[in-house]
């Protein structure tokens, strides 16, 4: 969405799909923390807008929090050498959590990370192409 040719793409693909897509609550601080500039807060704020008008929204509950706790430890004693990384990786495993929960499709470009995490927990992951924006 940072240029005028992946905000037009994206938005073409979005718009006819509102009502049969969910915003998770994690994603939608991890969009707001990476706007940094007008243009980009208002994009973020289009998006994540007309999901949360259309009541679109999904969070984590406390069972996703205490689950993915497990996770998160199951990961570092599994595989201890990516103790480092899993302070980044419990967000991604929030989203995982809450897609699973109302048996949605996670879409994303970050296929490393939700791999990593559906070998401990399933969920239908979509993985797309980088080179579509």
């Amino acid at each position: 969405m940072r240029s005028d040719s992946g905000a037009a793409f994206f938005e073409s693909r979005f718009l006819p799909l509102v009502f049969q897509s969910y915003v998770s609550g994690v994603v939608a601080e991890e969009l707001y923390a990476g706007a940094l500039d007008r243009q980009a807060i208002r994009l973020v704020e289009k998006y994540v807008g007309a999901l949360e008008r259309a009541g679109r929204v999904v969070a984590p509950s406390f069972q996703d929090w205490k689950e993915a706790g497990g996770i998160i430890a199951r990961i570092t004693r599994k595989e201890p050498n990516l103790k480092s990384k899993m302070q980044q990786v419990l967000n991604d495993v929030l989203i995982a959590l809450c897609a699973r929960r109302i048996g949605a499709d996670l879409y994303t470009f970050n296929h490393d990370d939700f791999d990593l995490i559906r070998r401990h927990r399933h969920f239908s992951l979509k993985v797309l192409m980088q080179s579509i924006i």
